[in-house]
């Protein structure tokens, strides 16, 4: 009988010690998206008119898929955008003639490390077309930590919730135009990024 009760106070404290050691592993945080790489698919539905003189005739101004790249550099709880914390992402494009940094805020508008939601803006001047377009997009952020190495994300994607874009060319006929965008990223080593995004 001693040696039952024995056997068992010895397996309550082996559960308890394991439900306590369980219950206090670290869990993801939003810090360890840091230095995280993104490979971007960007393509855009939309439509353009000439500005001057008004009247003129509406057409299609699609674009074809283009890639780009996307690191979050940090995350920062000072870099507060609509009263909530943020990351500060580095936005890689290629603008006709060379790779070109960009900087932008994704704040944190709710959800946890592992799935969150944020909202990119950014303004891109292409050369090659003369024209300036605004982006306003929103995303859903997804990842995955590895269940070897705590904080370590393995695997991560975001997809866009919609998104619109502004777009204007200034040619010997300015035109404006507006249409929706569709953004997705899957997570990527930094070996895979172009040398000049680094």
């Amino acid at each position: 009988m001693r040696l039952r009760n024995m056997v068992f106070v010895l397996f309550l404290a082996v559960m308890v010690v394991g439900f306590l050691a369980t219950g206090t592993a670290q869990a993801l945080s939003f810090d360890n998206w840091e230095g995280t790489w993104f490979k971007v698919k960007m393509s855009e539905t939309g439509k353009a008119g000439p500005v001057v003189p008004p009247g003129g005739e509406v057409a299609t101004n699609n674009e074809k898929t283009t890639t780009s790249y996307l690191v979050i550099d940090s995350y920062d709880i000072s870099a507060t955008v609509y009263s909530e914390t943020a990351f500060v992402v580095g936005y890689c494009v290629f603008n006709g003639s060379a790779w070109v940094n960009h900087v932008a805020v994704w704040p944190v508008l709710g959800g946890e490390p592992e799935h969150f939601l944020t909202f990119l803006t950014y303004s891109l001047e292409e050369i090659q077309n003369n024209s300036l377009q605004t982006s306003w997009i929103p995303l859903e952020v997804k990842g995955k930590e590895s269940n070897k190495t705590p904080g370590e994300i393995t695997s991560a994607s975001f997809k866009n919730l919609g998104g619109i874009f502004r777009e204007e060319i200034d040619s010997i006929i300015p035109y404006g135009g507006v249409g929706i965008v569709k953004f997705t990223g899957t997570l990527i080593g930094s070996d895979q990024v172009p040398p000049d995004c680094l």
